[in-house]
């Protein structure tokens, strides 16, 4: 992990200490509410608990504290991840219930209630057999299917009604397609329209090679949904299983993570504008969400995939997909992504591009760390604290949305996690 000299991880958890209690209150429906005694988590960093400490911290990929310092320092008063936080509004994670980060091919029992999770911070739906350990691209950590099927050994195939099962994944997919699609070239653009970056060439032929256009980046990320292996897949055996609550995470718009702005978006070149391709991947545009446009997003593709399969009624929902691009789209919103500064309405007060790890001093705005490099796409697993640094407790490391080129904060991760309570599940008469 990368180490950061400044962060403040008891403001972070106060200000997530605060947004799990506005998540506690008013549940108004009946049709298929769930008072979960277990959640059991699938999918990728959103969810990774690493080792599953509440004093250690380490392993998770957001703001981790050191682990070089006393225990009482950095236990965590409140979950940092998507999957804990959810957890905890439900009463199923604190220091004496902590998360229970699981491995494939662990035989022994799950536990009856609290949170277990499966996922692993650069886990993909579905990738490319010689994919090795590279950035956030997958590596050998399982695939969502196979997280799911180990789970599914462990419970003889029956999932209890009283889990609520959540999954987050698909983001380290459309990272491995765009890479993929960007490398059919030698170099691509930053930013700046002009200043060229260096593909490597090897790492798209350990993904599965260069696409050699959108059509064949589109059919790839129909595979991720659709495929034998893909994500609809893994949401059917759960189903069959009897599965009754199914959360399904959309993947971020990678547009908007400080990766997907250190990409040009404004050339006129042939093979500029890597912005809009990667926003074209999460949602669509310019194109309508029909069942025959090959080139639907991944929110159109799965969306219309659900519809087929599981259509909602007056009585039940069994699967909930969120939308996340679009929620990313409002708390990372400045005037530079040509919206308002809307950041701002979310307590995500530092500009949305600034990963918290790469912060070396305070300041408006902070400096950066001189090793710290935006287009760095392997800078993205989260960063350790280095508690002993003079603005530890500086508050203005609060409000961070980005933990790093890719991962979200504490605070990026409770957002996600209130919106999924306290407005989807709220429309899905899941509360």
């Amino acid at each position: 992990m990368n180490p950061i000299f400044s962060q403040s991880l008891k403001a972070l958890c106060a200000i997530t200490a605060l947004a799990v209690l506005s998540a506690c209150g008013g549940a108004s429906s009946t049709v298929n509410p769930i008072i979960p005694k277990r959640i059991v988590a699938f999918g990728d960093g959103l969810s990774d608990v690493g080792t599953g400490s509440v004093t250690g911290l380490g392993g998770r990929f957001t703001i981790n504290g050191s682990d070089t310092v006393a225990a009482a320092t950095t236990t965590l008063a409140t979950p940092t991840t998507v999957s804990e936080v959810l957890a905890g509004v439900y009463g199923l994670w604190s220091a004496t219930l902590p998360p229970v980060a699981r491995t494939i091919g662990d035989t022994t029992s799950l536990p009856a209630t609290g949170l277990v999770s499966y996922a692993k911070g650069n886990a993909m739906i579905r990738k490319a057999d010689a994919a090795t350990v590279s950035g956030s691209l997958g590596g050998n950590e399982p695939t969502l299917i196979a997280q799911v099927q180990d789970y599914l050994a462990r419970v003889n195939n029956k999932v209890a009604t009283d889990d609520l099962i959540v999954i987050t994944a698909g983001t380290r997919d459309l990272f491995s397609i765009s890479y993929r699609y960007f490398g059919r070239n030698a170099t691509m653009l930053a930013a700046d329209g002009t200043t060229a970056i260096n593909i490597d060439s090897a790492l798209v032929t350990q993904l599965g090679g260069p696409l050699a256009d959108k059509t064949a980046a589109f059919a790839e990320l129909d595979r991720v949904v659709n495929g034998s292996n893909g994500l609809m897949a893994a949401i059917d055996l759960l189903v069959q299983a009897g599965a009754t609550h199914v959360l399904v995470v959309e993947p971020m718009n990678l547009a908007r993570t400080p990766w997907g702005l250190s990409l040009d978006g404004s050339s006129t070149l042939a093979d500029g504008k890597s912005k809009n391709f990667l926003w074209s991947l999460s949602y669509d545009t310019d194109e309508a969400c029909l069942k025959t446009n090959a080139n639907n997003s991944f929110h159109c593709k799965l969306t219309v995939a659900l519809m087929d399969k599981y259509k909602t009624d007056a009585d039940s929902r069994r699967v909930l997909h969120v939308d996340l691009a679009q929620q990313l789209n409002l708390w990372s919103g400045t005037t530079e992504t040509g919206n308002l500064n809307t950041y701002l309405s979310y307590g995500v007060l530092q500009a949305p591009k600034t990963p918290a790890c790469a912060v070396a001093t305070v300041g408006t705005p902070p400096t950066l760390a001189t090793s710290y490099v935006a287009t760095d796409f392997r800078y993205s697993t989260g960063c350790t604290v280095n508690a002993s640094a003079s603005i530890w407790t500086d508050a203005a490391f609060n409000s961070y949305l980005f933990a790093d080129n890719l991962n979200l904060t504490p605070l990026g991760n409770t957002l996600i996690a209130n919106y999924i309570y306290n407005t989807k599940f709220y429309q899905a008469a899941w509360r």
